[in-house]
């Protein structure tokens, strides 16, 4: 089998238009497609990977997201540059996203965080002097 690689990534939000709020705003990524189904659905362009996001008002998320991100490792990590890094972080806080970090894991550095539905999301550059 040969594939490309990854087309999307499915994410679930209680109101979608809190959540393309949220990625185009904050994040900067730009909706590529709008979905007239009866589920509101959308896809944004990361760049590389679209990011898929469906609309479930009344999902219960929390304890999926506990089960999946703070008890097992599921997280979205958008990547950016050692140059643009410092930016980003200052953007994030300018915006008053809450995160952990500046933390340095591996050959990597990265801020934590989460989306407005509690999805738990990652922005990691190379570490100083690392090759990744």
């Amino acid at each position: 089998m040969e594939l490309d690689g990854i087309h999307h990534i499915g994410v679930n939000v209680r109101d979608l238009d809190r959540a393309e709020a949220f990625y185009t705003q904050v994040l900067g990524f730009r909706v590529s497609e709008r979905y007239a189904e009866s589920m509101r659905h959308l896809m944004l362009d990361t760049g590389g990977t679209g990011l898929h996001l469906f609309e479930h008002p009344d999902l219960n998320m929390d304890a999926a997201l506990r089960t999946l991100s703070e008890e097992g490792c599921m997280h979205l990590a958008f990547g950016t540059t050692r140059k643009r890094f410092d930016g980003i972080v200052a953007e994030l806080k300018e915006k008053e996203v809450p995160f952990r970090g500046p933390l340095v894991l591996g050959k990597g550095e990265s801020v934590h965080f989460q989306d407005p539905d509690g999805n738990h999301l990652e922005i990691r550059c190379p570490a100083q002097n690392a090759g990744d």
